[in-house]
């Protein structure tokens, strides 16, 4: 049995790939970069093999589910993402 070695509250969003990439979001979550690779090295330093990531989306999955109908139509923008998901259409 193993011992929990460090414990860090965390994201992964999209935007950290697009933040590396040259364009609009050049730069936008280097902080979060950063934090990854900090967390990286302290691991490294403490002899740390296996992370496990609990993840949530409560907000990106609530009530998709059970919002059912035979159609929609509207302009989308994420509530989680709205720096690069805004103002799509769909139908």
């Amino acid at each position: 049995m193993g011992k929990l070695a460090l414990a860090a509250k965390i994201t992964h969003v999209p935007s950290m790939y697009l933040s590396e990439l040259p364009g609009k979001n050049h730069g936008c979550r280097q902080g979060t970069i950063d934090g990854h690779k900090e967390i990286g090295k302290r691991c490294r330093e403490m002899g740390v093999y296996t992370i496990i990531v609990f993840d949530t989306h409560w907000l990106v999955n609530s009530a998709y589910h059970i919002n059912c109908a035979d159609h929609f139509q509207g302009v989308y923008t994420s509530n989680e993402l709205p720096h690069f998901i805004r103002d799509m259409t769909y139908d």
